[in-house]
Parts: C-alpha cells; structure tokens; sequence
C-alpha cells in the first residue's frame, strides 16, 4: 500500500502554502484511484488553513466519496483526532 508520511514533505501544518504542498503530494493518488495512506507521525497540531489547502481542497475537486475511497488517515495523535473528525463532519454536511 503507498503511504505518505506528511511530516517528510512539510515542515508545520500550520500555513496553506504547505497544506499546498500536501494536497500536489496526494493529487496523484486522486487521478490513479490509488489508496494512499497518510501519517499523521512527528506533527504539530494542525490549524484549519493547512486542512483547506489540502484536505479540503481535494474533497472540493474529487468530492467526500471519493476522498474516503483514495484516503486512509493513519497515526493520528490522540490530541488531533478530535479535529480531524469535526472537519471532516464539516464536509459531510455540506
């Protein structure tokens, strides 16, 4: 299984220009219908500018479904779940 580690691509997750970056990272993975799993190992909590330039941005191109169908999120810190979770029920909603 391809897994991307995102703390070996950015270093925080705090800004859109590296949510950018992960979001260039995972695009490929959207175009070859390819699961990915994506480690949340070594980070610092996320702020919502690095969700909406990354995670965001590829349910808004590919929609939740597919999202669900191309993403594993995997590692997540116990103080980040929480976050990850509200955000994405966010999308759901919309």
């Amino acid at each position: 299984m391809n897994k991307a580690v995102i703390s070996q691509f950015v270093v925080d997750t705090c800004t859109n220009a590296n949510g950018e970056v992960l979001y260039n990272i995972l695009k490929p993975y959207f175009e070859r219908k390819e699961l990915v799993s994506v480690s949340f190992t070594s980070l610092s909590p996320m702020l919502s500018s690095f969700f909406n330039s990354s995670f965001g941005e590829l349910i808004e191109n590919y929609g939740l479904n597919v999202f669900k169908k191309t993403i594993r999120l995997i590692d997540i810190p116990k103080n980040q779940v929480d976050l990850i979770r509200s955000y994405l029920k966010f999308h759901l909603e919309q």
